[in-house]
């Protein structure tokens, strides 16, 4: 059976080997990056240098890389415009970080903008950033780097300058936007056609904060017609309300919202909400004491979950008559009732974020119609609020900063006249009045939660590994009682039956010898041994063998007895044997 599926075997050790000796290679082979802070290198835009006599281009998550055949005499990069530091170029070739944009002549290089250039026939798109090399795969990487631990290959490049080679033949321009450029035809994002686009016309979408400021979107664009994601149409008509939502908090601000105030639609990173559930309103634009962004349709409060990449359900929705207004950054009234956000983590001992959640809280025992602020109008740090006998301090300051719900009772009367002043109370103040309990976080109720799991793929593989070595053992114990013989006799050859499987002519052997010998000396076990004896006076390595798969010892009377039978079978072939 073995003999069989013997590539199959071969090939699946072949793999755990190379993956071991990548793994290896990491730790002990793998080579320093070959410029650092103390090296003395020719600077020449902060992406590229000069090292040794060889060109080296910088590519942030990575590292240095030698720039192959460049020739550092020649060497240029283009100035006046850090947004394409990303850009070198010598007497032969134009290279996007270490790598030739093929076809792109030197002599005729031109910027058009956006991170677009021309040599009049051949255009490219060059981000500006390094990002993750989607061709690398896990395993192709660590195979890599044991190349390069032993001098085979080139350190392999999991970052690298992504760029998009446009079609010959048309005259292409920047528009106004991020990575937009056009030509007589259509609009382009990052050098990827949007379809159906009208090049005259498009343009980015507009972003709306909180605070009124209004900037360009880097994602969502529109021809007056219709609206793009990047380069993805969606399947909306535009209107001059849409906008994208300019969140403040750090992780919500992440993903990317677009809402359609006409229908209440909302889209995220160009997947649409549910529509049968619209219209949404978004729960406020700070959310730094959140990890989601909450959206409040009719029914329920819903969430976008970045790690499935779906829309969720976080809870029903509390708010009266389904309206509440933003009084404090994450505070909320509706009705008589105050709510608040709160943002924490969930880990665990060497596993590391387990999930990121954001709680709605009710705050219990203060009614909306007794909250007044009382803060300092000149105050410049969160807000401090009374309801009656009881005072609160409202964070500004979020999660991020170690705060993290945006309501905090306070406790402590000289707490509450530094949080009331007109002087500024820095973070750490702030933190050390929580952390000696002179504010606490307030008496709430949780009313619902969106929570993320974190996608902890690297902790999934240990248990993979676990679960093979389990299945090892349990096929093992099933086969327990199976006979697999030390050698197969097949097409006049004898071969042993081991992962060599190394063949011997019939009419070659002489003798084959066989021993019980004693593998266990402990426990008594026993184990055959045999050897090929050849008539050319050669003789083959001794093989050790067993009766049949099993965990416990055999004794000397069962591996004497299987001696016998496999004398009987070589005896049947014309093969002498000899036991001693």
């Amino acid at each position: 059976m073995m003999y069989k599926y013997r590539f199959l075997i071969y090939g699946f050790f072949i793999l755990l080997f190379m993956l071991m000796f990548g793994l290896m290679s990491i730790s002990l082979f793998s080579k320093d990056d070959p410029i650092n802070y103390n090296t003395k290198t020719k600077d020449l835009n902060g992406v590229f240098s000069v090292y040794d006599g060889k060109v080296y281009a910088l590519v942030p998550s990575n590292g240095h890389y030698e720039v192959k055949g460049a020739d550092p005499a020649s060497f240029k990069v283009i100035r006046g415009n850090y947004a394409d530091n990303q850009i070198g170029y010598d007497n032969q070739h134009v290279y996007a970080g270490n790598i030739i944009l093929k076809g792109l002549r030197p002599e005729g290089l031109k910027v058009l903008g956006n991170n677009y250039y021309t040599d009049g026939t051949t255009t490219y798109y060059c981000a500006r950033n390094s990002e993750n090399n989607e061709a690398l795969s896990g395993v192709g990487f660590i195979i890599g780097l044991a190349g390069e631990g032993l001098g085979l290959g080139d350190k392999p490049q999991s970052y690298w300058y992504p760029f998009q080679k446009l079609a010959g033949g048309k005259t292409y321009q920047p528009k106004p936007g991020f990575a937009i450029a056009v030509n007589d035809e259509v609009a382009f994002f990052k050098g990827q056609e949007m379809k159906e686009s009208n090049p005259k016309t498009i343009r980015p979408i507009k972003i709306h904060y909180w605070d009124r400021d209004v900037r360009n979107s880097n994602d969502y664009f529109t021809d007056g017609k219709k609206v793009y994601y990047q380069n993805d149409l969606l399947p909306l008509a535009y209107n001059d309300k849409i906008c994208q939502i300019g969140i403040e908090g750090d992780m919500p601000s992440r993903s990317n919202y677009l809402i359609n105030p006409q229908n209440g639609m909302v889209y995220v990173d160009g997947k649409p909400f549910d529509e049968s559930k619209a219209p949404y309103r978004l729960l406020g634009m700070s959310l730094e004491h959140a990890y989601q962004a909450l959206f409040v349709s009719k029914d329920a409060l819903y969430f976008y979950n970045t790690e499935t990449e779906e829309v969720e359900r976080a809870g029903d929705n509390p708010f009266q008559d389904n309206q509440f207004r933003e009084i404090a950054p994450d505070v909320f009234t509706s009705g008589n009732k105050i709510y608040f956000l709160k943002a924490t983590e969930s880990w665990a001992r060497n596993r590391g974020l387990q999930s990121r959640t954001t709680h709605l809280l009710e705050l219990k025992g203060v009614q909306a119609a007794s909250l007044k602020k009382i803060s300092h109008p000149d105050s410049q740090q969160g807000s401090v609020w009374q309801a009656g006998n009881r005072y609160f301090y409202f964070d500004d300051l979020g999660s991020s900063q170690l705060m993290v719900s945006s309501i905090y009772e306070i406790k402590d009367i000289n707490a509450l006249k530094s949080l009331a002043s007109a002087g500024r109370v820095g973070p750490d103040a702030i933190r050390n009045l929580s952390r000696t309990n002179k504010i606490t976080e307030a008496e709430s109720e949780t009313i619902l939660k969106a929570k993320t799991d974190k996608n902890n793929e690297w902790y999934r593989s240990y248990w993979l590994i676990f679960g093979a070595v389990v299945l090892v053992y349990v096929i093992s114990f099933l086969f327990r009682n199976v006979k697999v013989h030390p050698f197969l006799l097949k097409d006049d050859y004898l071969i042993l039956n081991n992962l060599l499987f190394k063949k011997y002519k019939i009419e070659d052997i002489e003798k084959v010898v066989f021993r019980a010998v004693k593998s266990n000396p402990k426990m008594g076990g026993y184990s055959g041994t045999m050897r090929i004896d050849l008539k050319n006076g050669k003789s083959s390595r001794t093989t050790l063998f067993t009766t049949r798969m099993t965990f416990v010892s055999e004794t000397e009377t069962q591996v004497i007895t299987y001696i016998r039978e496999l004398q009987k079978i070589l005896k049947a072939a014309g093969i002498e044997s000899k036991f001693s």
